[in-house]
């Protein structure tokens, strides 16, 4: 009799973890839905630095309903936390993202890879800074000497940031692009905060040669 209990109670704590972990994954299988189409060979290939975010960079929250304005709905001028935002480069996927600036006429789409910007908090919100509704995310690439430098630069324009509220195991969707180049270097995305930084998982793109010369 005690070993039937014994099994029937460890059943019971296994059902209950596998279903704790299922609820708290958070399915990023569901960026397929939100960005379809994906065909793009061109690659941004600048003459200088680029400023950011570029204006039709949107985020795109897939937890809104498609009723809902996707900025308006969450948005906030109030600073809140940011320290438990993750950022996820998934460069295993490439995609393609309009850099046309807000002045442009014409649109223009390049090679960009997805990135998921996660609240891995369990109870509070998280405030992700933006710009006219895009996150203000900066390459970085590592040089020879183990350090990081900007590779892009941020707008001096003020005008149009806010916050936007990302709810507990919750994220957004947006994009990076990807540089015209002939050597793979390592990249990551930089966040920044008004107290501290913070950085994405590492990845090897390609960058144009006068860039890779900073190092």
């Amino acid at each position: 009799m005690k070993i039937l209990r014994y099994l029937l109670y460890s059943i019971a704590v296994l059902l209950l973890v596998m279903c704790k972990n299922e609820k708290s994954s958070i399915p990023f299988e569901l960026y397929h839905k939100m960005d379809i189409d994906r065909e793009e060979e061109n690659k941004l290939n600048p003459r200088t630095t680029v400023s950011i975010p570029f204006s039709y960079n949107q985020i795109f929250d897939p937890f809104l309903s498609l009723k809902e304005n996707r900025n308006s709905q969450k948005a906030d001028f109030l600073k809140g936390n940011s320290h438990k935002l993750k950022i996820h480069v998934l460069d295993s996927i490439t995609t393609k993202m309009n850099v046309t600036q807000r002045k442009g006429r014409k649109e223009r789409f390049v090679k960009a890879f997805p990135v998921i910007i996660e609240n891995i908090a369990s109870l509070k919100t998280m405030s992700l800074p933006v710009h006219r509704g895009c996150a203000v995310l900066i390459q970085q690439m590592k040089t020879k000497k183990n350090t990081w430098i900007d590779i892009e630069k941020r707008t001096k324009e003020k005008l149009g940031d806010f916050y936007y509220q990302i709810k507990p195991k919750q994220y957004v969707f947006t994009k990076i692009p990807i540089y015209e180049g002939k050597d793979s270097v390592e990249l990551r995305i930089k966040l920044e905060l008004e107290e501290t930084e913070i950085y994405s998982n590492s990845y090897f793109s390609t960058v144009p040669n006068w860039i890779k010369k900073k190092q």
